[in-house]
């Protein structure tokens, strides 16, 4: 028992000794030694009950570890919503100056699109007066067209560009100069068999109602009900002011010579279809200067090989003819620019729809310039063109700013 006893003691003394024994740790080589000692209270001293037990060591942490919870939570919620308030409202004005910017590039392209349509009305007037003065046949207009159009590869190679366009767009670029070349060749042949203004009626409304169909059929892009409503009254505009026309013709040249301008005509205005489509599935990768250049560069061998063919060339020797011929190219440069500008935001038959005005404008200009009246069913048919395009561009103004405002709204909410 006394032995027991003793070892009882011992083991008590020793882990009282081990407790309360003091300990040094050298922090570094250089500094003094620091002791430090932990003594732990035990049962039946003094301090014992004033020693936190573990049931109160665990509250304590858990009350401590809750308030800092709580306090980070506060520090972090403040600090989130101060970020995420400038960032809203960062946001907020980012979309609000993307969506202006998004509505003045439409007002933009609507504009250009009229100046476009501006210059095609004035190439006819001009067209006419040079063949007039020197009797310059069409396809050397297409010629020297076609050269001056050349010297936009500057620009391409400014612009560090492909002139034949990037790889896997190539064929793309190729076959749609084949198309606007053969479109502008049947137009411009048919010309000598049928009246001008007639074919180029004819022109513009197989170039719309084609483009319309075929880019449903090869590549479903669709008209919505309010684009189809002002391109049906367009072409019925158009319809009113070619079929008196026709029917008041004199047949001078025979009836199937004109049936076969006018198939011409119609021909042309499919490959115009084609070429509009074929841009508008390269838009992305190919710009509206190398398809400039593209078609230039095509014409240029197309008009230089076929003029001599079918037609004779004229060297005009005046400098009236040659600022026709200036002034004509630099119209088709502009009209060209502001056409394929549109094309990578509008549907074709729109662009199409839009350049009926082109006969409105050339209307006038013969009115003021040549003192030709134009019939009623001439100005009828221009009231419905004009009805027709302005009520299309007002719909897509601004039914477009507020479709773009309502998204961006949604995107930031």
């Amino acid at each position: 028992m006394e032995e027991k006893r003793r070892r009882k003691n011992m083991d008590k003394s020793l882990i009282q000794h081990l407790l309360s024994s003091k300990k040094s740790t050298r922090i570094h080589p250089t500094a003094a030694m620091v002791k430090y000692g932990s003594y732990y209270p035990q049962h039946g001293d003094e301090s014992y009950d004033d020693a936190p037990s573990f049931e109160d060591f665990g509250a304590f942490m858990a009350e401590t570890s809750d308030r800092k919870q709580l306090s980070d939570s506060k520090a972090h919620r403040t600090a989130f919503n101060l970020q995420s308030e400038s960032g809203s409202k960062g946001v907020r004005g980012q979309l609000q100056s993307f969506s202006e910017a998004s509505v003045l590039s439409s007002r933009m392209m609507w504009a250009v699109l009229f100046i476009a349509a501006l210059a095609h009305g004035c190439i006819s007037l001009l067209t006419r007066l040079a063949a007039d003065l020197s009797r310059i046949p069409s396809l050397e207009l297409l010629f020297v067209r076609s050269v001056l159009q050349v010297l936009s590869i500057a620009v391409v190679l400014y612009h560090k560009e492909a002139p034949f366009g990037p790889q896997g767009s190539r064929l793309h670029l190729f076959s749609y100069g084949i198309f606007n070349v053969i479109s502008i060749s049947c137009a411009y042949t048919s010309f000598a068999l049928v009246p001008p203004a007639n074919g180029a009626i004819v022109w513009r409304a197989s170039a719309t109602v084609f483009s319309a169909i075929l880019s449903f059929l090869l590549v479903e892009e669709r008209l919505g009900v309010m684009d189809t409503v002002s391109v049906s009254c367009s072409v019925f505009g158009l319809g009113l002011i070619l079929i008196p026309n026709l029917a008041s013709e004199e047949k001078l040249l025979g009836f199937w010579k004109e049936a076969f301008g006018y198939v011409l005509m119609v021909l042309a205005g499919v490959m115009a279809a084609l070429s509009m489509i074929l841009y508008r599935c390269v838009k992305q990768q190919v710009s509206v200067w190398t398809a400039l250049f593209t078609f230039g560069w095509m014409g240029s061998l197309w008009s230089c090989c076929s003029m001599f063919l079918l037609q004779e060339p004229i060297i005009p020797h005046d400098a009236e003819t040659w600022i026709f011929l200036i002034s004509i190219c630099f119209c088709s440069t502009v009209a060209f620019l502001g056409v394929y500008y549109g094309l990578q935001r509008l549907h074709p038959a729109l662009v199409s729809t839009v350049q009926h005005l082109e006969l409105v404008v050339a209307m006038v200009l013969q009115l003021l310039v040549l003192h030709i009246l134009p019939s009623a069913c001439d100005i009828i048919g221009a009231a419905v063109i004009i009805a027709s395009v302005l009520a299309l561009g007002l719909f897509k103004v601004l039914r477009g700013g507020k479709c773009e405002m309502e998204e961006y709204e949604e995107i930031l909410d």
